[in-house]
């Protein structure tokens, strides 16, 4: 570009013969005119096909940002060809894998810490309720007063269980199902192309929904990638209401692994089936709720709770 403005700046001289009338001079001048204004015309154009192309990596890098800071670190990345936003979208994009894996520890901890706690916690109660029917008066007033410690301390655990599975990934607020869905499915549309599939979104009347933006955003990429990995064909993504649905194509969801579908696999070194698991609990933890639907072609659903309106 630098090259082709240097040439339009550059002095022009021309050199008519003043034995040529003054209609040749003007048809001659009118030429130069136009062939001046084709060059900036083209040069403009390269200009704004170069900034465009710059914008475009910068505008998934800031979507990419955003979403981790609304708890969404599952969000996939497209190389741009400029390498310093690559690099700034590379360390972006590790720095979310490290706090999501070091998230779930912690929320897969405290869960089976508070599992563990609780079942010892019930057989305590269960020996203290066959204490409260003891002869002895004062063994019946302690075994009462430590029997309703006990149900104090589950109703903690249930609390820090909660505040566990929703994780420090934000609070809940109003979020709109539209914008999300649009948002994500717009960085998966690139990559059901390469493989000459297509991605639809239908919207009909839909409620704002009570949730966590960036744990709906991860949802939605779970269920992508699935369509993508595990269906073929066309997929269409309808929201309508306080729900999103997501059918494909594909051949569907073998009865033998309908009934363990939304299960963790138990070989823990397995690189797949961990993705739908994760989306049920996550979806769980955020009052929502994701079942399939429809077996053959596969057909998701993940529903959540109207906003209340003020």
């Amino acid at each position: 570009m630098a090259v082709v403005m240097s040439v339009l700046l550059a002095p022009v001289f021309v050199v008519v013969s003043s034995a040529a009338d003054a209609d040749e001079q003007g048809t001659l001048f009118t030429r130069i005119g136009v062939i001046a204004l084709f060059a900036l015309a083209a040069a403009a154009a390269l200009a704004a096909v170069q900034a465009r192309q710059l914008a475009q990596p910068l505008e998934r890098l800031a979507r990419s940002a955003g979403r981790v800071g609304d708890g969404d670190f599952t969000a996939p990345s497209k190389a741009s060809g400029i390498d310093e936003i690559d690099d700034i979208a590379r360390s972006l994009r590790l720095s979310a894998n490290r706090v999501d894996r070091m998230l779930d520890a912690e929320r897969s901890f405290t869960a089976d810490a508070t599992h563990q706690l609780r079942t010892g916690l019930t057989g305590i109660a269960i020996r203290l309720e066959l204490l409260e029917r003891h002869s002895d008066p004062d063994v019946v007033s302690d075994a009462s007063a430590v029997l309703e410690q006990t149900h104090e301390l589950n109703a903690t655990l249930d609390e820090l269980l909660a505040v566990a599975r929703r994780g420090s990934t934000g609070e809940r607020s109003q979020v709109d199902l539209v914008e999300v869905v649009d948002d994500h499915i717009e960085d998966w549309r690139a990559r059901f192309e390469q493989q000459r599939r297509h991605v639809a979104v239908n919207t009909a009347m839909t409620v704002p929904v009570n949730a966590t933006r960036g744990l709906v955003g991860q949802i939605v990429n779970v269920l992508a990638q699935n369509a993508l990995r595990h269906g073929s064909g066309a997929v269409v993504i309808t929201v309508e209401g306080t729900s999103i649905v997501i059918d494909d194509d594909g051949t569907g969801v073998a009865d033998e692994l309908v009934p363990t579908l939304f299960e963790r696999p138990r070989d823990h070194h397995a690189p797949h089936g961990r993705g739908l698991a994760l989306a049920r609990r996550l979806a769980e933890s955020d009052g929502g709720r994701l079942e399939l639907t429809r077996r053959r072609p596969a057909q998701f659903r993940l529903s959540y709770v109207a906003a209340s309106v003020d």
